[in-house]
């Protein structure tokens, strides 16, 4: 639960929040003519290449966490797309129409918080490149962004109030939420692989992670070790991952994880993202939380609860009242 509602959570939100409405609204079949737009809404269009950068992002985020999407999924995960952009498109021409300015030194705030996540300026850089992105393109993303948060929050944010007595009541009707899963703390040493490996290179990661494990039976401090050797984030912390609880690791990092003792180190594990040596080095058994601890992150997760559901509305209705048209890419 969090305090407020980040940009990426709302477009997220946005994004598989209309799932129902697909049967209702017709997807012409494709025509001869290429098109650089997926959909125009009231006149603007919006482009292809944005919707092909998304749909690619939200196909990595699935082969991060170890999944694979289905025929179905992926027809599902389009579609949803596709209405987020129209969503976000709507949501911003009404910003436009209230007045909604976007103050420049939010905007620079927002990237340095975008900078943070990539190690250097050059790693952004060349993620950029990749994406065929500029960082006038970002600023311009994160500008759009901005408005429609800000008239979100005026528009529909500022009418939900939530009570003490409104946060109790959802706390007793709903226990199962509340309660703390078995969780442990691990850290971990990844000598990471690409996305297709050749048999050379696995070959080539498993000797490396063997001889840190060598190292490792010879007294060798753990988190040393992850500081020097390890291709993971984590190193810079020694490996630390902090608490985790059952299904939020890759399904074999995860039952490595949970068997281990406290102080063991697991041999080499496999996972899409490389080979593993993982320490545990604490468990927590099954709690439940009490109202007084969870009372002041609980009452602005009901505020977004209760926000998504009006951006749904209120977008439900923006469409009525808008020219839209959709031509999507052929589905698989």
């Amino acid at each position: 639960m969090q305090k407020h509602l980040k940009l990426d959570v709302l477009f997220i939100s946005l994004i598989f929040s209309f799932p129902l409405l697909f049967c209702a609204q017709g997807y012409p079949a494709q025509d001869k003519v290429v098109r650089d737009y997926v959909a125009t809404v009231n006149g603007k269009k919006i482009s292809k290449q944005k919707y092909e950068r998304e749909l690619s992002s939200l196909r990595n985020r699935f082969r991060a966490s170890g999944r694979q999407l289905t025929l179905l999924q992926e027809v599902e995960l389009k579609k949803n797309l596709l209405e987020s952009l129209i969503n976000r498109e709507l949501l911003y021409q009404e910003s436009v129409k209230r007045g909604i300015k976007v103050d420049e030194k939010a905007v620079e705030r927002q990237l340095a918080e975008v900078k943070k996540r990539y190690p250097t300026e050059a790693a952004f850089k060349e993620a950029l490149k990749r994406a065929h992105y500029s960082e006038a393109d970002v600023k311009y993303q994160l500008k759009r962004a901005i408005a429609i948060e800000q008239f979100i929050n005026e528009e529909l944010r500022s009418h939900i109030h939530i009570t003490d007595k409104n946060a109790r009541e959802f706390y007793d009707s709903h226990p199962d939420l509340f309660r703390r899963p078995e969780q442990v703390r691990a850290s971990h040493i990844l000598i990471k692989v690409g996305l297709n490996p050749t048999k050379e290179e696995k070959q080539k990661a498993m000797k490396k992670i063997k001889e840190i494990q060598e190292k490792l039976k010879k007294g060798k401090d753990f988190a040393e070790l992850a500081q020097a050797f390890s291709d993971a984030p984590s190193a810079s912390r020694g490996g630390d991952l902090g608490y985790f609880s059952r299904g939020q690791m890759v399904k074999s990092f995860e039952e490595a994880a949970f068997a281990l003792n406290i102080g063991q180190v697991s041999d080499p594990v496999e996972t899409p993202f490389g080979y593993h040596l993982i320490k545990v080095t604490d468990k927590r058994p099954e709690t439940k939380m009490a109202f007084a601890e969870i009372k002041d992150r609980l009452k602005p997760y009901l505020v977004d609860q209760e926000l998504r559901e009006k951006v749904r509305v209120y977008a439900e209705n923006l469409k009525k009242k808008a020219k839209i048209e959709r031509f999507l890419p052929d589905m698989p």
